[in-house]
């Protein structure tokens, strides 16, 4: 019976875990290449580089600085044009964090201002929910999350009863 409760409890906070939300995600902006431009990105490599990956508030930027650049957020007008403007991180850094806002949804954009890098595919558009939007887009999945195990939870325990 002692294994049994032990067992329970595992599952219990399990189920916890499942139900508690995730943590905020640090990401490396441009995996391994960091923040860098030609000849070791092409057009679109950030963009594809964030095409998969879900955003919300709270999650921080890492920009790894590879070289002379730099980090600006900019209007879309700004990120389609490549029009230079105030910067957030400048090259004599060799890492800039920023953390998207808990409250704010939509996309944000960023540029290089150096020289022609922006032009040369050094610009990240990112689309990100807030932390209330994020919750609710994975209510249904951790209901589902919470029937499933309180399912095996009762099977378990009647289990051991039997």
């Amino acid at each position: 019976m002692g294994r049994g409760i032990v067992l329970v409890g595992c599952l219990v906070v399990t189920m916890l875990a499942y139900l508690g939300g995730a943590a905020p995600t640090e990401y490396i902006v441009g995996g391994s290449r960091g923040w860098t431009a030609s000849p070791n990105i092409t057009i679109g490599y950030y963009d594809k580089w964030a095409a998969n990956k879900t955003f919300k508030g709270g999650d921080s930027l890492r920009f790894e600085l590879n070289g002379t650049h730099n980090v600006a957020n900019v209007s879309r007008e700004d990120y389609d044009n490549c029009i230079k403007t105030t910067t957030l991180a400048f090259s004599g850094n060799s890492w800039y964090i920023l953390t998207l806002p808990e409250n704010a949804n939509g996309t944000n954009y960023y540029i290089s201002t150096v020289n022609s890098d922006c032009e040369n595919g050094q610009k990240l558009a990112i689309n990100f929910v807030s932390l209330t939007s994020a919750g609710s887009l994975s209510s249904s999945a951790s209901s589902i999350t919470a029937v499933a195990l309180s399912v095996l939870v009762l099977s378990i325990i009647a289990m051991f009863r039997s």
